[in-house]
């Protein structure tokens, strides 16, 4: 009995050891999968990989960097959260390093060798949007821009000085209150200044290199800072000036948002277990405090700064449906989708498309969004006061720049069915296809200025100069098959020669037939169709 113990002890004593070997052995040859026992270098190193920022956003080296210049680098780094919270983007992107601007040269020499694309006509004072009884004491930055707003523009071309003064009026000046914005989407804030000035803020969402999966749907995507910031710029390259002005900016958001917040706002702030200030909205897409917080690093956070419009009450807007809306469904197709004789079979005969400027104004935004690859464009917006000859509005961008391997030739639809164009838009296209003027050069060093420059990713310049090229495939196939040029680039409509059609007795409502849902109406709809859609 005994000697029976005694070998079970013994047998004990030379397993257990033994076990233990070849588990340490396993781990340490698994890899990443288990354990291993790094060095004490390797552990510094280690530490020193998981304190930096998911996207490197570094440029080039350049020994001569000026301090200046190395500072700003330094303070939208610390804006930068490390991660980011929604769970669909991967820890590790593939980097392209960024190329530095060291001088504006060719967007300088677009500014200075070509004047604006189109000549205004002669304004009077109905073609302005505000009217001030005592102009000459409005002297506040916004208060000029809100004056600038006619019938034709947002602002003058080349206006440098009131463009840039306006960027580093966003980009600085202390805020007053902070308070979410209602409606939409995604993430917002509305802040007001302490001269009374308002903006609208997006906070950084994801990576500068995070491009959209493929098998997301345009109405689910991410809305990105970046890409408000960048279109504003694109917007203006093109000569169009229907944006308004839209900066970056870091943020604190502890003195910045939380101390500034209403009580709604302020009850949303937690801190996340790696103690980072976090926030929420109530909005429709990513807006779980729980799974995907809008969280600082670990108060500092970049966004982008919208420039406010005219009170609603001084300056009624009107919202329209966009002729090419896409259907906000992942089982059903718009009719322009499957139908390529739409936009000549129904767009084009109806009011506002079938005279004036519109139809015009819709393929320019067409060719913005293609160039961006923005598929968000259910609707978009007119002043009142002007009727329906004055420019459309290019607002809410979020959704742009969300891919720079792919083209959406969706976007471009309006231009390939209807084959007209602005005879300046299609000039300004030409000259930026040329390389003094190359536009993705002229909207990198356009964007470099910006206070979180790099905005954009690399690869989405060298995408601008590809879907330049296939605009301008697009029209040549247009021209190929018009019987005049005529037929195709179109010279800018006058006001003189619209004729504002008499409603019809039955609907006092002079909206296309096409689609007849505005403001809260729209966005209900859209919303409704998403959450129907998805809803198995």
């Amino acid at each position: 009995m005994m000697k029976l113990r005694q070998r079970w002890l013994l047998g004990l004593i030379i397993l257990v050891p033994s076990l233990w070997l070849s588990i340490l052995f396993i781990a340490m040859r698994g890899g990443g999968g288990g354990f291993r026992l790094e060095s004490e270098e390797e552990q510094i190193n280690l530490a020193k990989i998981h304190r930096k920022v998911s996207a490197d956003y570094s440029l080039n080296s350049d020994e001569s960097k000026e301090s200046s210049e190395a500072e700003r680098e330094k303070n939208r780094r610390a804006g930068l959260p490390k991660d980011s919270t929604l769970y669909f983007v991967p820890q590790e992107h593939p980097k392209v390093p960024y190329i530095k601007v060291k001088d504006r040269r060719k967007f300088e020499a677009l500014f200075r060798d070509f004047p604006s694309s189109y000549e205004l006509p002669e304004l009077t004072e109905n073609d302005f949007l505000v009217r001030f009884r005592e102009p000459q004491k409005r002297n506040k930055i916004w208060e000029k821009f809100h004056q600038g707003i006619n019938r034709y523009e947002m602002y003058s071309y080349n206006d440098s000085e009131l463009i840039e003064t306006y960027m580093n009026y966003l980009g600085h000046t202390k805020i007053l209150r902070a308070r979410e914005k209602s409606g939409g989407t995604q993430v917002k804030l509305f802040l007001v200044f302490i001269d009374g000035g308002e903006a609208l803020m997006k906070p950084w969402r994801v990576p500068r290199d995070y491009e959209t999966l493929p098998d997301h749907y345009y109405f689910a995507d991410i809305e990105r800072h970046t890409a408000e910031i960048a279109f504003f710029h694109l917007d203006r390259i093109l000569d169009f000036r229907r944006t308004p002005p839209i900066t970056g900016r870091i943020f604190n958001m502890t003195s910045e948002f939380y101390q500034r917040s209403d009580k709604s706002l302020g009850r949303s702030f937690f801190r996340s277990p790696a103690n980072n200030l976090c926030f929420m909205t109530n909005c429709d897409q990513h807006c779980s405090s729980s799974e995907t917080p809008v969280c600082g690093n670990p108060d500092r956070i970049e966004g982008s700064l919208a420039a406010f419009l005219p009170p609603e009450k001084s300056a009624k807007r009107k919202s329209w449906t966009h002729p090419f809306k896409r259907s906000y469904s992942k089982r059903e197709k718009a009719s322009w989708e499957s139908d390529p004789s739409y936009c000549k079979r129904v767009v084009m005969k109806e009011h506002p498309y079938n005279s004036g400027r519109r139809l015009l104004d819709i393929i320019d935004l067409s060719i913005l969004d293609f160039l961006s690859g923005n598929q968000d464009r259910h609707s978009y917006n007119t002043f009142h006061m002007f009727g329906n000859f004055s420019t459309i509005i290019h607002l809410d961008h979020g959704r742009a720049f969300g891919r720079y391997q792919t083209d959406e030739m969706s976007c471009l639809v309006p231009l390939i069915q209807c084959c007209v164009i602005r005879q300046s838009t299609y000039k300004r296209l030409q000259i930026l296809q040329r390389n003094e003027y190359k536009l993705g050069d002229v909207m990198r060093e356009s964007l470099s200025t910006d206070l979180i420059a790099p905005v954009l990713y690399e690869p989405h310049y060298d995408a601008l100069n590809r879907r330049l090229d296939i605009i301008l495939v697009e029209i040549q196939k247009c021209l190929a098959a018009a019987d005049l040029l005529e037929d195709v680039l179109k010279s800018e409509p006058s006001i003189e020669d619209y004729n504002e059609p008499e409603p019809p007795k039955e609907d006092h409502h002079n909206e296309p037939k096409i689609k007849k849902n505005t403001g809260e109406e729209e966005q209900k709809e859209i919303k409704n169709n998403v959450n129907d859609d998805f809803d198995f």
